[in-house]
């Protein structure tokens, strides 16, 4: 999915664990700027640690905060690209959803992790379909990208339906 996203931008990425998939984005999205935002205290120490040098060079910013929270202090039609990997949970998803919205640029790209009803790793109902569903309805968006995992953990990416 990643050789689909536009190259260069202003990216976010929503739950960052190890940064594993923040390294991906980087080489290969190769982003102008990078935000990588998440509550966990612990996957902010890795993050600062392991993208030291990109944080130096500013192409890297760490947020230790609530992602919708940190969203709403963002410009409106920051970023061209935000990544939602956060709460798997109906309201968190569209909690995160809704911040999103009106932050990325009106050609922007939503794309969310773990597009499936439940996690058979860790037998946990999740909300991403639902909330990802209404919001497509809700506010106009398509599907763009849907992109497949081996045990069905599915990326999708989302826009707004041009008009006209």
């Amino acid at each position: 999915m990643l050789e689909k996203i536009p190259k260069g931008g202003v990216c976010a990425e929503v739950g960052i664990l190890k940064g594993d998939y923040s390294r991906y984005i980087l080489d290969i999205v190769k982003p102008q700027k990078l935000h990588l935002i998440d509550i966990d205290s612990k996957s902010i120490k890795i993050a600062r640690k392991r993208f030291e040098d990109e944080i130096e060079q500013n192409l890297v910013e760490v947020h230790r905060e609530d992602s919708s929270t940190f969203l709403s202090t963002v410009p409106d039609a920051t970023f061209d690209w935000i990544y939602i990997d956060g709460d798997h949970s109906y309201e968190g998803v569209k909690r995160d959803l809704e911040a999103a919205h009106s932050k990325i640029k009106p050609d922007g790209l939503i794309s969310l992790n773990d597009y499936i009803f439940f996690g058979s790793s860790d037998l946990t109902k999740y909300g991403i379909i639902e909330a990802t569903n209404e919001f497509c309805i809700e506010y106009d968006y398509e599907l763009v990208h849907f992109a497949l995992h081996g045990r069905m953990y599915n990326d999708v990416t989302i826009r707004r339906i041009k008009k006209g």
